[in-house]
């Protein structure tokens, strides 16, 4: 390496970089042993490192098992690159497809922290549809693409995240009970989908179901939304959770995902 560019190298970054490049779909979480070993780099360095980037977002801890793992802050920085990416390319002809079909509002979102980030929607082309863009984070537990995201989660990463959050009323049928939502989750997991009814703003329904890549995992989740005016009728509404769980098990499949839809 020139020798001029030696010197405006920080060592820090490179290591953190490696910890950042250490993480894959074969190894999606590591504790501070098992990186310090891997990168051969000494404990108290690696702890320094893995403080810094769990403050600055990109990594977070399990506080049961210590383990660290990557968090969605990294997918949105590389917002260009999105634009090309797997999940992003084969989830949007689809969502398209979505819209046209209900004349609702659709989604993409993943589960980043304590809330769901919003990854891209297509607007409704009727004249009354949602406030909000592309970006914007919304709590998960009282919203329908939350409620599919955190229904994933293992026990313990559901326990750690309501221990981390404040359940609070948005509207009067935001559920804040704990145990209520608990139960919920449990039957969403089940079924497959998730509905929303005016939890998170008032007169609106949200329609909700999970996108899984090739291992299974659930990665992100679609959504529908809409005014109740429109899509709080049993029949339409049993139409566009038909529609949403069909779209999710064809992206799904495009992800890779081979088993039941």
């Amino acid at each position: 390496m020139p020798v001029q560019k030696e010197r405006y190298l920080v060592n820090s970054v490179l290591r953190a970089a490696q910890i950042l490049e250490s993480f894959s779909l074969q190894k999606d979480s590591f504790t501070n042993a098992e990186l310090s070993k891997a990168l051969g780099l000494n404990k108290s360095s690696v702890t320094r490192l893995l403080y810094s980037l769990e403050e600055a977002g990109f990594l977070r801890r399990d506080n049961t098992t210590g383990r660290y793992k990557l968090t969605y802050k990294l997918y949105r920085i590389g917002n260009v690159y999105i634009q090309h990416a797997s999940l992003y390319k084969e989830t949007m002809p689809v969502l398209s497809q979505l819209v046209e079909a209900t004349l609702e509002t659709a989604q993409l979102t993943v589960l980043e922290k304590n809330e769901v980030a919003i990854i891209d929607r297509i607007e409704t082309p009727q004249s009354i549809g949602l406030m909000g863009l592309a970006g914007v984070n919304l709590p998960a537990y009282c919203s329908a693409t939350g409620k599919v995201l955190l229904a994933h989660l293992p026990d313990n990463e559901i326990d750690e995240y309501f221990s981390n959050v404040q359940l609070k009323s948005y509207t009067p049928n935001t559920i804040t009970d704990r145990k209520v939502i608990l139960k919920e989750l449990k039957l969403i997991k089940q079924q497959g989908y998730a509905i929303c009814n005016a939890e998170l703003e008032k007169q609106v329904i949200g329609i909700a179901s999970p996108l899984r890549n090739k291992t299974g995992r659930v990665v992100a989740s679609i959504s529908v939304a809409g005014p109740d005016f429109r899509i709080g009728k049993k029949r339409v509404q049993e139409h566009i959770t038909k529609l949403v769980t069909e779209a999710a098990g064809s992206i799904s499949q495009r992800l890779g995902y081979l088993g039941p839809s």
